[in-house]
């Protein structure tokens, strides 16, 4: 899946949401869609927080893009929530938000997230 980034261009992404930190607004995060991927990605958590940046396939995102960014919020979150504790967080392979069941994917130098039907 990490050959999938490797023709990333700056000039051919689109930020389509911004999500900053409620205890910390400089820590903000944004959601930028690459049309030539086919991928949404998360800019900003490896930025503040030194993990690895969220994809979630295009066809997923789409589908259910209400679902999908408050999937993400739920996770930046919680993310946040462990730096200002200053405890480790690392990704749960699996996960639940409200009904349904996630999975977070490691594929290189990103976390590729689905949901379980």
């Amino acid at each position: 899946m990490s050959e999938l980034f490797a023709d990333q261009q700056e000039g051919s992404e689109i930020v389509i949401a911004t999500i900053a930190n409620q205890k910390n607004p400089s820590q903000v995060v944004e959601i930028i869609h690459l049309p030539a991927t086919h991928i949404f990605l998360t800019r900003g958590i490896a930025n503040h927080f030194h993990l690895k940046e969220i994809a979630v396939p295009q066809d997923i995102m789409l589908a259910e893009i209400h679902e999908m960014t408050s999937v993400l919020s739920y996770l930046l979150e919680h993310i946040a929530t462990a730096a200002d504790l200053n405890l480790p967080f690392r990704y749960d392979p699996q996960f639940q938000v409200g009904e349904h069941e996630y999975h977070l994917e490691d594929s290189g130098q990103y976390m590729l997230l689905s949901r379980k039907r």
